[in-house]
């Protein structure tokens, strides 16, 4: 595909991803839907709030004692114990002080049930000072007064017991808490001793530095070996060198050293010597089969043997290594640098040795090395939470001594600060709050259920979802109108019209970028799929066929959909005889073409159905005609039956130069979207891009509605009837100059809806 395609979609189409644009397309949509949901809320909290009960609240405030008291555990801040009243709240809300409470009251007052009273019963610290505010709410005043008396009364008398047990429980629970204190110090204690004895370690950090001592020796001897090691092999190549110098292989010197050493090698080497040269001397003198001559001959392989032998007992399986001949010569020099290449091999392979058991000390003091910062945290952990249960054994001892001593104190109980009063008014319900809320709830509920629904809908709702679904570059964006008809060119008093309604002008612009594809590859055939039913890819395809058509292009349109055809019937001809007579038969095609007035265009029905269209579609006749459709046409416009469902499209997919994929906005789904692109990468047919169609003047994407307003409204069509009558298109799309009856706008619907 060129990249002039690849970003046609940003050339033509608004950038729209602004989320409160997005909002107020939904709301446009559905506004039918939000309104009545913000109705139903807002009459539903009205109704509810004419229909309640006014209530009355009454509040008392209770001060609470400001006696400051020691914490129980280290580090627990003194202001932040006695300011902390939840506890204390949670328990004047109990059933049993508040039944105490109710039991206090007149008969005609205690009938309430205690929960009833804790329902309507509110307690709250009035921020961070040590006063409580009781609230009672009841739709009696003056029973709502009475509740809040009795249960400060009872609030008071719990204070006095509560002050009595107080000390006792502190001392109960230090006791308690104090041998588990004891045993966790201990256990700590014990800890730290088992670290020591795991690790063999007293202290981490002079553990730390006695492992970074042994560290840089072992790096310091390492680095000496090493130059040791290059040294001796700088003396080892050196000595090859010579080796090579006096003639001498340096990988066969050692086998060649130990055969020049034994004795009995060395005496065979010597009497073959001397029978060789006796031999050469006899054959100077007789021929070849002469008794002397073959008598030494025999001798001198007889030694040879012996000598082979011999070697093989000395040397083993490195036999294979010596020249015989060259170690029969081996001398004293010879044997001396030998001796020395031995050496320093096993000097070399000493010192390998060495520095390999240095590098396996320096990997094990690295993984110590490693260790040492866990270690010392470990240590120091373990040493800290001793100092801690150390602290808080201490405390816990202190804590005790105290509250022995102030057992016996007296402290000064709660007492009520401000006593209930009879409320006037009441608090609920408040009209005017509860009608705002309502409206305000309505109105987020609508836009959160219209949203909703619109994120739940699988269907298409934005052309540029459309272009992320499939991946494809944007064709064409074509509207959505009541008759999809391309209006033709026609005179207008004085002046040539040749612009028509938007759903003209989309098609006029997807038939321009058709013909921009074949700018490097030359683009011919064309098929028009679907991933679903009723996307108006057939009726597309007719209107594209007519716009290139008036562009001078001589058009085909092959109706390919042999399951259910429709092109036939925009033409309004029969369909006795069409593509599947033109590929079973012997029929010339041309003979069952039909064409316009102009000539340019040129339509092939789809025929008889037969009983298996993906066999006629497949077949080599088929091929063919499309070879002579390229030769005969510009333009070759193929409808085809969606992607999903049958193979009908796969078929033809793969024999055309580009396949167009038609997705109508609420109409396809995100999933055939995403099943169909698959479809067609896994048939690996040239994909031309996407049109998007059915594209209504509320979505994102759609302009042309907006442009044709602009550049081409006038009076005449500001006074159409919108009919299709007048001048004016209307909702008609008026055709050459006249509207269409009312008969070809339902036949055209019901083909739009068919395709």
């Amino acid at each position: 595909m060129p990249d002039r395609f690849a970003g046609l979609d940003r050339m033509t189409l608004p950038d729209d991803n602004n989320d409160l644009s997005e909002v107020l397309r939904i709301l446009r949509k559905r506004a039918g839907s939000a309104a009545a949901i913000a109705t139903a809320v807002f009459a539903g909290v009205g109704l509810s709030t004419a229909t309640k009960t006014p209530e009355y609240q009454s509040e008392t405030l209770i001060l609470l004692d400001n006696e400051a008291s020691t914490p129980l555990v280290p580090g627990a801040p003194e202001i932040a114990t006695r300011k902390d009243r939840s506890t204390e709240i949670q328990i004047l809300q109990s059933h049993s002080l508040v039944a105490k409470a109710i039991s206090r009251l007149e008969d005609s007052t205690s009938q309430l049930s205690v929960s009833q009273v804790v329902r309507h019963l509110s307690i709250r610290q009035a921020g961070e000072a040590d006063v409580l505010i009781v609230s009672y709410t009841d739709t009696d005043p003056s029973r709502a007064k009475a509740i809040l008396e009795a249960l400060g009364s009872t609030y008071v008398d719990y204070s006095l017991e509560r002050q009595l047990s107080q000390a006792t429980n502190a001392i109960d629970f230090i006791e308690e808490q104090l041998p588990k204190a004891q045993a966790e110090l201990n256990e700590t204690a014990q800890a730290i001793q088992k670290f020591r004895q795991d690790y063999g370690i007293v202290d981490p950090e002079s553990y730390a530095n006695q492992v970074l001592e042994q560290k840089q020796l072992l790096e310091k001897d390492g680095q000496q070996l090493e130059i040791s090691l290059s040294r001796t092999q700088r003396q080892y190549a050196e000595l090859r060198r010579q080796m090579v110098a006096a003639g001498q292989n340096p990988d066969t010197a050692l086998v060649n050293s130990m055969l020049a050493e034994d004795s009995v090698y060395q005496q065979l080497a010597s009497q073959l010597k001397a029978v060789e040269a006796k031999y050469m001397e006899e054959r100077a003198r007789f021929h070849d089969t002469h008794p002397v001559v073959k008598n030494l001959q025999m001798q001198r392989d007889n030694l040879f043997n012996l000598l082979q032998y011999r070697s093989a007992r000395v040397l083993g399986d490195a036999v294979s290594q010596v020249d015989l001949s060259d170690v029969a010569g081996y001398g004293a020099i010879q044997q001396g640098l030998a001796t020395q290449l031995l050496q320093l091999e096993t000097e070399l392979e000493a010192q390998r040795s060495q520095l390999q058991e240095i590098r396996n000390a320096q990997g094990k003091v690295a993984v110590q090395f490693e260790q040492i910062p866990q270690l010392q945290q470990r240590y120091a952990d373990l040493q800290r939470e001793f100092q801690v249960k150390s602290q808080a054994v201490n405390r816990f001892l202190e804590k005790l001594q105290e509250l022995q001593i102030a057992e016996a104190q007296e402290t000064a109980p709660w007492r009520i600060l401000e006593p209930p009063y009879q409320p006037q008014n009441p608090i609920s319900p408040n009209i005017r709050r509860n009608l705002l809320l309502g409206l305000i709830a309505g109105g987020l509920l609508g836009v959160a259920a219209v949203i909703l629904l619109e994120r739940t809908d699988q269907r298409l709702q934005r052309v540029d979802e459309a272009k992320e679904l499939t991946g494809l570059p944007s064709l064409g964006v074509v509207p959505k109108v009541k008759v999809p008809l391309v209006e033709g060119s026609r005179m207008d008093g004085d002046r040539y019209r040749a612009h028509g309604s938007p759903f003209t002008e989309a098609i006029r612009s997807l038939a321009l970028n058709l013909r921009y594809l074949g700018a490097k590859d030359e683009v011919k055939t064309l098929a028009l799929t679907s991933s679903t039913p009723s996307e108006g890819k057939s009726t597309l395809t007719y209107n594209l066929a007519r716009s290139l058509a008036e562009l001078g292009q001589r058009v085909l349109i092959v109706d390919a959909d042999m399951r259910k055809p429709t092109i036939h019937e925009f033409i309004k001809q029969t369909n006795a005889l069409g593509l599947s007579s033109a590929i079973a038969t012997d029929r010339p095609w041309r003979n069952l073409i039909q064409s316009d007035r102009s000539g340019n265009l040129h339509v092939l029905t789809s025929g008889p159905m037969p009983p298996n269209p993906v066999a006629l579609l497949e077949s080599q006749k088929m091929r063919q005609l499309l070879h002579e459709w390229r030769q005969a046409y510009d333009y070759v416009l193929i409808d085809t039956p969606p992607i999903l469902g049958v193979t009908d499209a796969q078929s033809v997919a793969a024999n055309v130069d580009r396949m167009v994929l038609v997705a109508a906005m609420e109409r396809s789904t995100r999933s055939s979207l995403v099943q169909t692109m698959e479809t067609l990468r896994r048939i690996q047919c040239k994909l031309a891009g996407l049109v998007v169609n059915l594209v209504d003047s509320t979505h994102d994407g759609y302009y042309y509605h907006s442009y044709y307003t602009y550049y081409h409204r006038t009076d005449d069509e500001d006074r159409g009837n919108g009919n299709g009558n007048g001048k004016g298109n209307g909702n008609g799309n008026g055709h050459n100059g006249h509207g269409l009856n009312g008969r070809t706008e339902q036949i055209l619907k019901d083909l739009l809806d068919r395709s």
